[in-house]
């Protein structure tokens, strides 16, 4: 065999588990979209198969019974806030633990990794309570504050991380110049951490859109219900309606989606070039 046969043989034999993960992620995805487009006896009699006909008016129907529009835009407010809080407050907290050597820093970026072991449901009671003390039961900036909490340490993971493969060199320039700590992180170190700072939007950003359980517990006016909470509204005592329940699953997963595909580059780079370093 030659060599470019033998390439070409080392080529195809890679793509292989490629092509089958492909097609692993892209049933389910057809499945889901099928089901969506079905109507309640098309969906009995034809759980599985492609929908005849197509009942585009489930989306339609989804929209108005779930209310999808409300929760769609709570949704954005509290993972938008979240999110910026948390490369806010990441950021700013990882630099000096990535930059700084002694026990201090290490004992303090341990007690944050700590934070991912440590599950947020074993202090849901006091936390309630403290909440209600607060008045931020019911409220957005509640939800916000949490999430921020829960999140806080695998965002400081991230950014730890990745700022140890910036060159301090850059920093000591800026030293030389005049420039204040404060200063050449925002204007010169934190300008480099795009890649990893895509990487903690994707990875947050679904935490907080796809977030059950803290939703459910701390807003229970109508109008402030998150898109899973909206989904939820469908699953009733004696009846599901499982079209309208896909449908509102393939109408909430768009922004998500559409978010991955924008940053998808910056996505891969942040992976390997030092977000899960370190």
């Amino acid at each position: 065999m030659s060599a470019r046969g033998a390439k070409a043989v080392r080529h195809t034999a890679a793509l292989v588990p490629l092509l089958l993960w492909t097609v692993l992620l892209l049933v389910p995805l057809i499945i889901t979209v099928g089901i969506a487009l079905k109507t309640r006896y098309d969906l009995l009699v034809n759980p599985i198969g492609w929908p005849q006909p197509v009942a585009w008016g489930n989306i339609g129907t989804a929209w108005q019974e779930g209310d999808l529009g409300t929760a769609l835009m709570n949704s954005v407010i509290i993972t938008t806030c979240g999110v910026l809080g948390l490369i806010a407050l990441g950021a700013s907290a990882a630099y000096p633990l990535a930059r700084r050597v002694g026990r201090w820093p290490t004992g303090i970026y341990v007690y944050f990794i700590l934070g991912l072991i440590v599950p947020l449901q074993l202090g849901l009671v006091p936390l309630y309570r403290a909440w209600q003390w607060l008045g931020l039961v019911d409220s957005q900036a509640g939800v916000v504050l949490i999430q921020i909490g829960e999140l806080l340490p695998l965002t400081i993971f991230l950014f730890t991380g990745f700022i140890k493969t910036v060159p301090r060199e850059l920093e000591e320039a800026a030293a030389i110049d005049g420039a204040s700590q404060f200063r050449t992180f925002w204007t010169i170190v934190f300008p480099l951490l795009r890649p990893v700072t895509a990487t903690v939007i994707i990875v947050t950003s679904l935490v907080i859109w796809n977030d059950f359980l803290i939703p459910l517990l701390f807003l229970q006016q109508p109008d402030l219900q998150t898109i899973p909470l909206a989904i939820y509204g469908f699953v009733g005592e004696y009846s599901q309606s499982w079209n309208l329940i896909f449908a509102s699953i393939v109408v909430s997963s768009l922004p998500i989606i559409a978010l991955f595909l924008i940053l998808q580059r910056s996505f891969i780079k942040g992976l390997t070039g030092g977000a899960l370093k370190g």
